[in-house]
This record gives structure tokens, C-alpha cells and sequence, in this order.
């Protein structure tokens, strides 16, 4: 299967369920890990019509006091993170994304600390790991150099075997899928051994 294949695939896959249902059931499922308890800085994105609805997890970052980042695309090749602190914030950028206007500064990720999380989308993954995204390659830029903690956004419809996966392609554990069914019990058992630890 081609990439291409694949993607037309994984958006069938995504046009067969309801988005909003499974994102608001991802989110319950993202509030009960530490891994986002302890986190100090979320970098998420704000969602399009066909990716789970994240609207529910950019509210409660903001309403716990969290750091929120998000995505602005800067060229067709590169992307910067920018700190919102209101939703109201957003508007439509590249690609019709909401994202944050370009009156507010980018933001340095090189110096987000251990209390970093990043929601990572995608159009789908394998269950051992395999991304795929929508061929942008803005992702996989970002996480060649992010050491922090990351979570890969798949809903279950869209955990699809076999994805073609290049050499450049960043790879997620299997512990490192978040679905609206929740993730493995021992990432979650891990999470909680770290924080227990620092």
C-alpha cells in the first residue's frame, strides 16, 4: 500500500464516525493519565473537520492554567509553535487551520522543560507505531528535535496494518497511542512511576 493509498483509506475510515463523539472521549481519557496532570505545557492543535475534536482538551488546558502552544504554519515547509492564552485568539491560517494571528511571537521549544506534552495528529497509525500524516512533513521536523513527552491523536477507526513508513518518518511506541478507547496500562503505569520519581 502507497502512502497515498493509505491516506485515502484512513479518510474513509474517519468519514465513517463521529469526530466530535471522539474527541470529547479521547479527552476523558487524556485528563486521567499523569502524563497530562503533570505537565506544565501542552503543545496541541486545534482540529479540522475530519481530525478528532480537540476542542475540549484546548478548553481544559487553558482552564487548569497550562501553558498552550499551537501550531502556525510559517512556509511550506516549516512551522512555529505560538502561546494562546484564549481560544478567542484563533483564526483561520494556512490550510483554513485555525491557528494564532501573526501579531503574537513564536515560541522557543528548545527550551520547554520535562513538563512538556505534545498531542501529536495524524491521519492514521499502525498499532506497533507507524504515522501518517498528511504529507506536510511539518511533524516530522518538529520531532526529530523534541525530547519531551508526546501522545500520537489516532481514533481506533483510524489504526490501521501495514502503513508504508519511510526512513525519515518518526516512529511512536505502541504506549505513545492515544485513542478514544484509552492507551496500554503499562504507559500509564510508566507515566506515573516517572512523576512518582521526580
Amino acid at each position: 500500500m502507497t502512502k497515498t493509498e493509505a491516506r485515502k483509506l484512513a479518510k474513509a475510515c474517519r468519514a465513517a464516525v463521529n469526530l466530535h463523539t471522539v474527541g470529547h472521549a479521547m479527552a476523558g481519557v487524556l485528563f486521567a493519565l499523569p502524563a497530562w496532570q503533570h505537565a506544565d505545557t501542552v503543545l496541541a492543535f486545534a482540529s479540522m473537520p475530519d481530525e478528532p475534536d480537540t476542542a475540549d482538551i484546548l478548553r481544559q488546558a487553558l482552564a487548569e492554567g497550562k501553558r498552550l502552544l499551537l501550531p502556525r504554519v510559517r512556509s511550506r515547509t516549516e512551522m512555529d509553535w505560538v502561546e494562546i492564552t484564549a481560544l478567542s485568539q484563533l483564526q483561520p491560517g494556512a490550510y483554513g487551520i485555525l491557528e494564532a494571528p501573526a501579531s503574537l511571537p513564536a515560541f522557543d521549544t528548545a527550551h520547554l522543560g520535562d513538563g512538556a506534552l505534545a498531542l501529536i495528529p495524524c491521519l492514521a497509525a499502525s498499532p506497533d507505531g507507524v504515522r501518517l500524516g498528511r504529507g506536510g512533513g511539518y511533524y516530522d521536523r518538529f520531532l526529530a528535535h523534541y525530547k519531551g513527552r508526546r501522545l500520537l491523536v489516532c481514533p481506533t477507526a483510524a489504526l490501521l496494518g501495514d502503513l508504508p513508513c519511510e526512513g525519515w518518518d518518526v516512529r511512536f511506541s505502541p504506549h505513545e497511542i492515544l485513542t478514544e478507547k484509552g492507551i496500554p496500562v503499562s504507559y500509564t503505569h510508566l507515566r506515573a512511576h516517572e512523576t512518582s520519581q521526580d
